[in-house]
């Protein structure tokens, strides 16, 4: 979850709030890289991981937030970094999982289990220390620029009409409405355990609804007991994908050993591969038996319901005042004459580093200047 999150998220604009959170979270990225140094370290990997996913995630959701912060390229760089870890991710998976059957293998398969356990180990390694420095690198050219971008946000000042800027809550709860009705819809396709695929999306689905609503769940505890409940779904959900992935893994092993001079494997993958299977539909049914009936609805139901609560407008709840007759939120001087088309609070003592308020001069037709918020 992100740290350093001004209390007053919700009400600030979309185009400010969205930035705050994704250099909120480019913090935790930067700590977690910090940590990959260390081998003794077996969590900064995981940790790095996990903060470009919810990165990733954010600027996805509030891309129209963020125009003009984050290019094509940037996303690009990210999603490449993202990919860099995957494998690293399977194997540090597996390895758990084997540890937890060495009491359950007989005689003829701890052959099997050992081999395997050797190969994913040597994997793990090789594979651990190609991404650190692939991580390393990679993070290095893209974090600073992406940095930069996010820590400017340009807003023009113009004489006329005022046009209201929705808040941060508000296109949250419009977005959070928007990804119930994918989750729905991504349940209503699962056909059974063996749609390993559709269960993968759905659980996809999932996720990104949790990373939506886990800002708010700081203050909300309507808020918070959903983000667990998509939490232990998406968690039951990654369960039946790491066991298909490994299952599918095992079986093509399986077919290369057997035209091998080592017959005595067998039994062990043959073991594993089925208690795989049994896990992946284990994990399938606890998650069918909470969201394929009147709870999954009823908590979505819930989402939804909490999503059209944060969308509807909170002009009462902002405090908006007039002075001069110009409409301004609270913290935002403007000279009289001067109307706030953005209307975006600037807070006193930013929450992100040292976020800071500028002016630019003037511009020539003397009706406009510019208002940048820099992360420097």
């Amino acid at each position: 979850m992100p740290a350093r999150l001004p209390s007053d998220l919700l009400d600030r604009s979309a185009p400010e709030a969205s930035r705050l959170l994704a250099l909120s979270y480019l913090d935790a990225i930067d700590a977690a890289r910090d940590r990959l140094g260390d081998a003794l370290d077996q969590e900064a990997l995981h940790d790095f991981r996990v903060g470009v996913r919810r990165l990733r995630s954010e600027i996805k959701a509030y891309r129209a937030e963020l125009a003009g912060s984050v290019s094509g390229k940037m996303r690009r760089q990210l999603r490449n970094l993202a990919r860099a870890t995957n494998d690293g991710r399977d194997v540090e998976v597996q390895l758990a999982w084997l540890g937890q059957q060495r009491d359950r293998l007989g005689p003829d398969e701890v052959p099997g289990f050992y081999w395997l356990v050797g190969r994913l180990e040597a994997r793990k390694q090789k594979i651990h220390d190609r991404a650190v420095a692939d991580v390393a690198r990679g993070y290095a050219k893209a974090s600073g620029k992406l940095r930069r971008a996010l820590g400017v946000l340009r807003i023009e000042l113009q004489s006329g009409q005022t046009q209201r800027i929705a808040t941060f809550g508000e296109v949250t709860g419009a977005l959070a409405r928007e990804q119930v009705m994918r989750v729905r819809d991504d349940l209503g396709r699962i056909r059974d355990a063996s749609d390993a695929d559709q269960v993968h999306r759905t659980r996809i689905s999932l996720k990104r609804l949790r990373y939506l609503l886990e800002p708010i769940a700081r203050k909300n505890r309507r808020a918070g007991a959903l983000v667990r409940r998509f939490k232990e779904a998406q968690d039951l959900l990654g369960e039946h994908h790491d066991m298909h992935v490994l299952s599918a893994a095992l079986a093509s092993l399986r077919s290369g050993v057997s035209r091998s001079s080592f017959p005595g494997l067998d039994p062990g993958l043959a073991a594993l591969a089925g208690w795989a299977d049994d896990a992946a539909n284990a994990a399938y049914e606890r998650f069918q038996s909470v969201w394929g009936g009147e709870l999954g609805n009823r908590i979505l139901a819930r989402a939804e319901e909490l999503g059209r609560a944060l969308e509807a407008p909170r002009e009462a709840e902002l405090g908006v005042e007039v002075r001069s007759g110009v409409e301004v939120k609270s913290g935002v001087e403007v000279k009289s004459g001067v109307e706030v088309k953005s209307g975006v609070a600037v807070p006193d003592q930013p929450p992100t580093r040292d976020l800071h308020l500028e002016s630019d001069p003037p511009l020539e037709t003397g009706n406009a200047t510019a208002l940048v918020t820099r992360d420097s």
